[in-house]
């Protein structure tokens, strides 16, 4: 158990928290948090300041990325609440963050919250994908049955002029066979 002051600089707060201070600059950056300075510019970390950030450190120990992370920040899973404090006869101890925040509970709900998500976005794509394979299927059956007509048309063209040549030629040796007997 970490002993919690009044007031904690970045270098005490990121050896506690067995981090670099450069990480914890970068929570403040990305989770838009205001951590205030003294006099001369430095930040030093409330009770307040270091339960937030003893509660991104333990989620990123858990193996949730910082987008993972700002979502449940946004919807209330980490606050500035404080996490329980025990006097001791010297100072007050922080509690683990463990005991007041369970992390299974959120891992879970982030779980369904994910499965219910991608499920809805498998049904919207599959439903998308199978109007999708209809609208084709009625154009290629229109494509089909266009080339189909076409085909028709060409067949019928080439068989007329087919038959219309074998008119010709029929009445070409009918008239010569009518000569032939004839003239002999």
């Amino acid at each position: 158990m970490e002993i919690l002051k009044e007031k904690c600089s970045i270098t005490d707060l990121s050896r506690k928290l067995g981090v670099a201070d450069h990480t914890l600059r970068y929570y403040e950056r990305e989770f838009n948090l205001n951590i205030p300075r003294d006099s001369r510019g430095r930040r030093y970390y409330t009770e307040n300041g270091i339960n937030i950030m003893h509660q991104i450190k333990n989620m990123r120990d858990e193996g949730l990325s910082i987008k993972e992370i700002k979502k449940s920040f946004n919807s209330g899973y980490i606050t500035d609440d404080l996490l329980p404090v025990v006097a001791d006869s010297q100072e007050s101890r922080l509690i683990e963050a463990e005991q007041s925040i369970d992390f299974s509970k959120l891992v879970d709900d982030f779980k369904n919250y994910l499965t219910i998500n991608i499920k809805d976005e498998i049904t919207a794509s599959k439903e998308q994908i199978l109007k999708e394979m209809l609208k084709t299927k009625l154009e290629l059956g229109a494509c089909m049955e266009n080339n189909s007509r076409k085909v028709e048309m060409r067949l019928e063209k080439h068989f007329n002029d087919v038959d219309n040549a074998i008119g010709i030629w029929r009445k070409k040796k009918k008239s010569s066979l009518l000569k032939r007997i004839f003239n002999k």
